[in-house]
């Protein structure tokens, strides 16, 4: 039985905030192995840190192509993230707040986010 889209604003809204909080999570975690595989290729002489890739070559390559698959899965998930924000924001309005008096005027709105 396939499962029913997000059809609440509350729904839709909690996917999108889940769709950018894992890309950002994907992208801090592939940012961070970016750098020290780095560090291993090249090594830093001013904390001390050798290169460590001409000893240990088969790690360093396996690392290299994680690294790449994870840049792909953060393009993935980007990709995820425009059709959650696509559908969440051409189903509904952002949610607006309403100064009571200004609203009985057909004033003021404010945007809350």
């Amino acid at each position: 039985m396939p499962r029913s889209p997000a059809t609440t604003a509350g729904s839709a809204w909690t996917f999108f905030f889940l769709d950018q909080v894992f890309t950002y999570l994907i992208l801090a975690a592939a940012s961070v192995s970016a750098e020290v595989l780095y560090l291993a290729y090249k090594g830093d002489l001013d904390i001390t840190w050798s290169a460590a890739c001409g000893s240990f070559g088969g790690f360093c390559h396996k690392a290299t192509a994680s690294l790449v698959l994870t840049f792909i899965v953060v393009l993935f998930f980007i990709s995820i993230s425009l059709v959650s924000s696509y559908k969440l924001f051409s189903r509904f309005d952002a949610p607006v707040l309403s100064c009571s008096a200004a609203a009985a005027k057909g004033g003021l709105e404010i945007a809350a986010f």
